[in-house]
């Protein structure tokens, strides 16, 4: 039987009638009294025919796996890959949420714990670090500014300076209704803030945007606060559209990664309240009414430079790089929106 005349045949009933071949060959050249080294060279054409094909294939593989790899590593280091991994990466952590409560693992400093361990908040500032906060005792307010005097004049000798015209051609919608915002954005509705601060009691955790949304629309408390960090891309994405990109910001600083929205309505206080903030360029839009803002200086600086204390009024926005300093705020009366954008910035 020829392998032409069986098109039907299984690929191993082929391999078992070739090997049957070749052993009755093999037995007939033997009865022929044929040596094995002129078997050897006799089926030497064979051989090296199969020992070619053997390395062409392997030779394929490898320049396959090593173009494969190439190009993901080349892919891997875009900005954009790097931005959409980290992306797709909140978004699995956050649908994790109501199975793993990963987050005591998010606030701490350390996965593994040392005999001795350190604290990385003290290590962000040195001693010498101190000088470029020592002189700065009032907050500077400009408009109509660039690039240059924003980050040059100021953030880069540790001041921070509030723009009074930052959307000079945008304004916010006086119906600004954050609870519509949610309800007609899909990826708001579900999307779960990383960390949230309010004095209404709160139920279920975590809680997605909707019903935080309810709880401060349907609540007949006659004051409260809350304030939440947005770290699903989704939702940082979405409410980009409530504090546009300032007409100074240069092209090379990159969108924000996390932001965070500031709601109070009639809470009078007299504590501020601390935002944990990534250390990068802050800057916080107030959206409507005022907050009122207090910067603390790192350790080791509190004796070296002094504490800010400045009204953000509606329509102002802060800009700071709060390498040198601690966030605190305190609600205004009234109600009162405000959004802050935390975004990788190195000063130098």
């Amino acid at each position: 039987m020829s392998l032409k005349n069986s098109p039907k045949m299984s690929q191993r009933e082929k391999f078992e009638l070739i090997n049957s071949e070749v052993r009755s060959f093999y037995e007939y050249c033997k009865e022929a009294g044929i040596s094995d080294e002129e078997m050897s060279i006799i089926c030497r054409p064979l051989t090296n025919a199969v020992r070619k094909a053997y390395i062409k294939k392997w030779t394929r593989i490898f320049l396959v796996l090593v173009m494969v790899f190439a190009i993901g590593y080349t892919v891997s280091q875009t900005d954009t890959f790097q931005w959409h991994a980290s992306a797709v990466a909140r978004s699995v952590l956050i649908k994790l949420l109501p199975i793993w409560d990963w987050t005591p693992l998010y606030y701490n400093k350390c996965l593994i714990e040392k005999s001795q361990p350190q604290n990385l908040d003290n290590n962000i500032v040195s001693p010498t670090d101190c000088i470029a906060c020592e002189a700065v005792k009032s907050i500077v307010r400009v408009s109509d500014t660039s690039y240059n005097e924003v980050f040059n004049h100021h953030l880069l000798r540790g001041a921070p300076v509030i723009v009074t015209d930052a959307y000079y051609d945008w304004s916010p919608s006086p119906k600004l209704n954050l609870t519509n915002l949610i309800n007609n954005d899909d990826r708001l509705r579900d999307s779960v803030p990383c960390r949230i601060l309010t004095n209404i009691r709160i139920g279920r955790q975590p809680m997605d945007l909707e019903e935080i949304a309810s709880r401060i629309t349907n609540t007949e408390i006659p004051s409260w606060f809350v304030h939440f960090q947005n770290c699903d891309i989704r939702a940082v994405k979405s409410f980009r559209i409530l504090a546009p990109r300032p007409y100074f910001l240069s092209p090379h600083i990159p969108p924000s990664h996390f932001n965070w929205l500031v709601l109070s309505k009639n809470y009078d206080t007299h504590r501020y309240k601390y935002l944990e903030l990534d250390v990068g360029l802050i800057i916080m839009s107030q959206l409507k009414g005022k907050n009122f803002i207090q910067l603390r200086p790192r350790s080791p600086c509190e004796d070296d430079c002094y504490t800010l204390n400045f009204e953000l009024l509606e329509g102002e926005t802060l800009v700071l790089g709060n390498s040198l300093w601690e966030f605190e705020y305190l609600p205004g009366k009234g109600d009162n929106l405000a959004m802050i954008t935390e975004t990788d910035w190195i000063e130098s």
